[in-house]
Order: structure tokens, then sequence, then C-alpha cells
């Protein structure tokens, strides 16, 4: 059983919720931005989109993402 994470943002250390979609055969489609506005000086690299497998993997994830559970 896969366990359940939980994303922060690493600059202003907020919420963020993901999205996503299954995109064959490549992963899924992921959207993650902050839950409420606000401002952060990671704004510009959001929304977080992509496809990967885990949102980890998308492009900017180690800039933006903070990542809590397994």
């Amino acid at each position: 059983m896969m366990g359940r994470s939980f994303y922060w943002c690493r600059s202003c250390r907020q919420p963020l919720y993901a999205t996503s979609s299954l995109a064959l055969p490549a992963g899924w489609d992921w959207e993650i931005d902050h839950q409420q506005p606000g401002d952060c000086a990671n704004g510009h690299l959001m929304p977080l989109t992509g496809t990967a497998a885990v949102p980890e993997d998308l492009p900017d994830a180690p800039r933006v993402l903070r990542v809590f559970g397994s």
C-alpha cells in the first residue's frame, strides 16, 4: 500500500495542493500550487505542472516542494 504525501512550499512554508490525471504511458499529469494565494518567492514557478510518476520528479520540484509523509 502506498503512503500519502503532503506538500508544502519551501519558500513561504504554506500548504500546497496537488492534482493529477493519468497520462499513459508516461505517468501522471500534475498541477501543484498554493492552497491560498499570497506573497511567495516561488510564485513565479507556480503552478508547478508537468508529467511524471510522482510530483518530486517534476522540473523545479526540488526548489518548490517540501514533502512530508511517504
